[in-house]
């Protein structure tokens, strides 16, 4: 009888409007709702009558018709309390009309209602109802949210059900939660979970950030496309995409780069050399116009890291690199990095194509030249490696700054954990009372992970229980390793876990199963974000950071990112010391550098191709140095003059040999001439090979170079002499030297000089 009445009401929506009937079904459902007296049924009646006269105005031939037309036009005013009766029972109508399936209402309706209210009046055995009760056990079981998420989670699974005319949580689709709004995240979040439990989704739950913001991998011809290479050598760059994956490295960061190199140089030889129809027809001569495009190109170009600390520097960073473009002190005239890796591209393309065009039947015999077009030598002399000599000296830098602010770093990470460990267990608004602590505990955890074992950032993120390996020695002894999966060279490997490293892991072990109150780590759903495709289901360890899901790369660096803030991480220059996930890797390898791990065994251990990289990467510290030189300048002499050979200079000795070597302070400078020698430049300094300007004088050669550079303007605007105007010229050249001799400066002699001042 009651599911009579109720079909009944579900099929007025497509039939023709007719009042007397709509009121009919509305009397016969309305007996069958759970009201706690008659009064409060006699008033869902009489507002029902009103809406009646609502849609009797609004047009549309059917019921559904002209409830879209009243939910534009007569809805907006009954929010804003327009021409509305009932008094508090006016949202009564809508009421019975929604929940009894009478029609269809819209998502923007339903915001601001109350739907778990009303489905609570239904009868028990009706399908929304049934469907409330599966959502509110789901729900419950749900710890790591807060109980408002909890409730949202279950208002908005109803929401879906009435609006996509859902008669069950089975019907409910991935692109269902995407129409949800972002007010609802939490709420979206948790209902994901809980879709997952009852077995809707055949998968592990998602973050609302992976289920909106999700991109596929794009194929050859889809990546050709979106980096603008023009028509005419689209098939050559697709064919190469396409055989490279193939053959060399399916990587897909890779491949982004490429053809975004190849798509600079191909829209260059398109609007340069129009008469180039084909890529056979490259010449060298064509490449060399390249260069300077794309050292101007590159330029122009921001780089992810640089953008990334600029964002957490702030706007002083900004406005000091505008500062220096504008007076051009050389930050806006070198050449990047950047224009090099694209050459790189370029060079391995055409290299590769006439390569592959050598093999029998090879599909780039006519697109390949007659001889390839570019080469090493044709990089030369362009100042490339002036920039990677400046990429080096600024690696330098940040691990000196690292020497001595990541202890302090993780002390800090360490001190907090163990504050909130001690702290009472209090439930805060994320819902379970010890998120404080968790919350905590993934931030030193993550940071003791990545510096103790040296891990790139996407190594990390794919650890999994299964990873750790434990093996047997001869003599019955038991260790540990780690097998770290194929990332940037398609190459696995393992490492030793040590003391530390193992605290780490078990830790993070620990915290899982507590987040999961399960006896194990449980099998988790994995998006590689670098990839652009999911990974195999496996008991990832970084996961249940917040919720039932494995944390992505940029979570990881966002919480290294921050806890090196809110430490008050310093550089040298006082500047805030924005740490990333990579600078972890240089810790790493510096300290093994610097307590005597042989270099062959640091390569084995960070993944590298070659032993080269990992001096790039490791770092002598300064005071390691001197301590290893004294030790080997004391063995050699020791070895001619025997022990006893060594003895303390006299103070007459100090004394003379620190006049020889005293430095003299000419204000913005130093000077190095020994002392007693004649100056033959008299004060012109800065043109001297002699002098060595100081770090700290930095801003006064800037606002000297800005004052020069504006009387030199002044000067060829009132047409002074050439003699002048050349003096004028060489004084900037002078200022500038000295500027760039103050600014290569390592913090550590920088330091030295003006201790010694």
């Amino acid at each position: 009888m009651k599911m009579t009445a109720f079909q009944k009401a579900e099929a007025l929506a497509g039939q023709r409007y007719d009042r007397d009937k709509l009121l009919a079904v509305v009397h016969e459902v309305t007996t069958h709702f759970r009201m706690p007296n008659s009064f409060e049924r006699s008033k869902m009646l009489a507002v029902c009558r009103y809406l009646a006269d609502a849609l009797d105005r609004c047009s549309g031939s059917t019921l559904q018709q002209r409830w879209n037309d009243f939910e534009k036009g007569v809805w907006p005013k009954w929010k804003a309390g327009i021409d509305r009766r009932g008094g508090t029972y006016w949202t009564w109508g809508a009421r019975v009309l929604i929940s009894a399936r009478m029609i269809v209402p819209s998502l923007d309706m339903l915001s601001d209602l109350r739907v778990n209210q009303w489905v609570a009046h239904l009868p028990e055995d009706h399908p929304l109802a049934q469907q409330h009760t599966s959502l509110l056990q789901a729900t419950d079981s749900i710890t790591w949210t807060s109980a408002h998420s909890r409730q949202l989670a279950v208002s908005n699974g109803l929401r879906i059900l009435l609006v996509r005319g859902y008669n069950s949580l089975h019907h409910i689709k991935d692109d269902d939660l995407k129409l949800l709004s972002v007010r609802w995240s939490k709420g979206t979040d948790a209902l994901d979970a809980a879709l997952c439990s009852l077995g809707v989704f055949s998968r592990t739950p998602k973050r609302g950030s992976a289920r909106h913001g999700r991109r596929q991998r794009m194929t050859a011809p889809e990546l050709v496309e979106n980096a603008g290479v023009p028509d005419r050598f689209q098939q050559v760059v697709i064919l190469y995409l396409e055989t490279y994956e193939a053959r060399v490295s399916d990587v897909y960061r890779t491949l982004r780069h490429k053809v975004i190199a190849l798509a600079h140089f191909w829209r260059f030889i398109r609007d340069k050399h129009p008469s180039v129809k084909r890529c056979s027809e490259i010449l060298p001569r064509h490449v060399r116009d390249y260069i300077p495009h794309v050292i101007a190109r590159a330029r122009a170009v921001q780089r992810g890291p640089v953008l990334r600390a600029e964002m957490w520097v702030g706007l002083f960073a900004r406005q000091d690199r505008k500062q220096k473009r504008q007076v051009g002190d050389g930050a806006g005239e070198e050449v990047r990095p950047t224009a090099h890796s694209w050459l790189v591209d370029l060079r391995v393309f055409f290299s590769d194509l006439c390569g592959w065009a050598t093999e029998p039947d090879s599909p780039f015999k006519r697109f390949a030249p007659r001889t390839i077009p570019v080469t090493r030598h044709t990089f030369v002399g362009y100042g490339f490696e002036k920039a990677r000599e400046r990429v080096r000296a600024r690696i330098t830098a940040t691990v000196l700054d690292l020497e001595r602010e990541m202890p302090k770093i993780r002390a800090f990470a360490l001190q907090r954990w163990r504050a909130a460990l001690a702290a009472p267990k209090v439930a805060t608004t994320r819902g379970y009372p010890w998120s404080d602590e968790v919350d905590t505990f993934w931030d030193w955890a993550l940071l003791e992970l990545l510096v103790q074992s040296g891990l790139r950032i996407e190594e990390a993120s794919e650890l999994t229980t299964l990873d750790i390996l434990k093996r047997k020695m001869p003599d019955g002894r038991i260790y540990y390793l780690l097998h770290i999966k194929p990332s940037k060279f398609d190459r696995a490997r393992v490492i030793p876990i040590g003391d530390g490293l193992g605290r780490v892991l078990a830790e993070i072990i620990r915290y899982v199963k507590r987040f999961y109150n399960s006896e194990s780590v449980p099998v988790c759903d994995h998006w590689d974000l670098q990839e652009k495709r999911p990974r195999p289901p496996a008991p990832y360890l970084i996961q249940g950071i917040r919720h039932p899901s494995t944390a992505g790369i940029q979570t990881i660096r966002s919480r290294i990112r921050e806890i090196s803030i809110d430490a008050e991480a310093r550089r040298s220059d006082g500047s805030p010391l924005v740490l990333l996930p990579h600078d972890c890797r240089r810790v790493f390898a510096s300290e093994h550098l610097n307590n005597n791990t042989p270099v062959h065994i640091i390569q084995a251990l960070l993944g590298h191709a070659s032993p080269d990289t990992v001096m790039i990467y490791a770092k002598l510290y300064p005071s390691q140095l001197i301590e290893e030189y004294r030790k080997t300048v004391r063995s050699l002499y020791n070895a001619y003059y025997g022990e006893d050979g060594l003895k303390n200079p006299t103070a007459a000795e100090w004394a003379a040999f620190a006049a020889s070597c005293n430095l003299r302070d000419m204000g913005t400078h130093l000077c190095a001439l020994p002392t007693g020698e004649h100056c033959p430049k008299g004060l012109i300094c800065l043109g001297c090979a002699h002098a060595q300007p100081k770090k700290s004088s930095v801003p006064i050669f800037r606002r000297m170079l800005a004052s020069h550079e504006r009387s030199l303007v002044a000067a060829r605007g009132h047409s002074e002499p050439a003699g002048q105007i050349a003096a004028r010229e060489m004084e900037i050249v002078r200022i500038k030297g000295a500027l760039q001799r103050a600014e290569e400066l390592s913090d550590d002699v920088a330091a030295a000089i003006e201790r010694a001042l």
